[in-house]
Parts: C-alpha cells; sequence; structure tokens
C-alpha cells in the first residue's frame, strides 16, 4: 500500500465510521463524542473527575471536551461543579440519567470494537494499534491544534 492508497484508506475509514455512528445512534439522541466520552468517564470509575483529567486522558482539545461536556449537561447526563480546593477546575458529576444508559453506552463501545477487530487475528492487534498511534503521531508533530 502506498501513502496515496493508505489516507484513501483513513479517510473511508472515517466516512465509514460516521455512517456506523449516525445509524447505530439515531435513537439514542447523543453523538459518537457524547457516548465516547460517557464510557471514558464510567471507567474512570470516579464519583466524579476533573474536565482537565478528561482531557489528558483521551488526548482531545480542551474546547472538544467542554464542547461535549456542555451537550451532556444540556442532556441531563453530567452535571458540573467548582472543584472546592481550586475555584478553576470543573468537576464532571455522573446523573441517574448517565447511569441509567451506562449499559447501552458500554454495549454500543463493545459492538463498534468487534466490528473494527472482526476477523483480524489477534496477534495482529497490537501491531496495527502501534502503527495506527505511530501515524497519529507524525500528524500531531505537523499541526498546530490538536484532535477535536
Amino acid at each position: 500500500m502506498t501513502g496515496g492508497s493508505l489516507l484513501l484508506t483513513l479517510r473511508q475509514i472515517d466516512i465509514c465510521l460516521g455512517l456506523y455512528e449516525n445509524e447505530q445512534l439515531s435513537d439514542s439522541g447523543m453523538t459518537f463524542a457524547q457516548v465516547f466520552l460517557l464510557n471514558e468517564i464510567f471507567s474512570m470509575d470516579a464519583p466524579c473527575v476533573c474536565s482537565t483529567e478528561l482531557c489528558e486522558r483521551v488526548g482531545f482539545a480542551r474546547s472538544s471536551i467542554s464542547r461535549t461536556l456542555k451537550e451532556l449537561r444540556k442532556n441531563g447526563y453530567v452535571r458540573m461543579r467548582m472543584d472546592q480546593a481550586d475555584n478553576r477546575k470543573k468537576r464532571v458529576l455522573l446523573t441517574p440519567k448517565a447511569y441509567a444508559a451506562r449499559g447501552s453506552v458500554q454495549e454500543y463501545m463493545e459492538n463498534l470494537n468487534r466490528c473494527l477487530v472482526r476477523e483480524i487475528p489477534e496477534g495482529s492487534l497490537e501491531g496495527i494499534e502501534s502503527t495506527l498511534q505511530t501515524i497519529l503521531d507524525n500528524i500531531q508533530q505537523e499541526t498546530l491544534r490538536r484532535p477535536t
């Protein structure tokens, strides 16, 4: 595969992921970013998390995390409160609505992961993940902004 072919394949994957997300999440009223972020918060297994911790954990820009948290708050999945020790930090608290959606959020992420790795030999996944991380690192070195 040449570099041009790789770029085309990555673009096609991006488009197909978008279509998959739209089809699978249409009934939930949530976007992939919201489901992804909720899943990350669930996996942190803490009563509340700092939005800065989320940025560091997922590697997304603060503005992207803030925008997604704003939508989650608007839709009743999270509440925000100021950190008592440091008023500059915001704490994210999951609501009962988020906990009620936990099963479907985790199921969606598991189904997506299964779909992505179907028919890929277990021994190949580590190499693929490493190669994709190298591609991401390469492009991030060339950009001023981080992924949103």
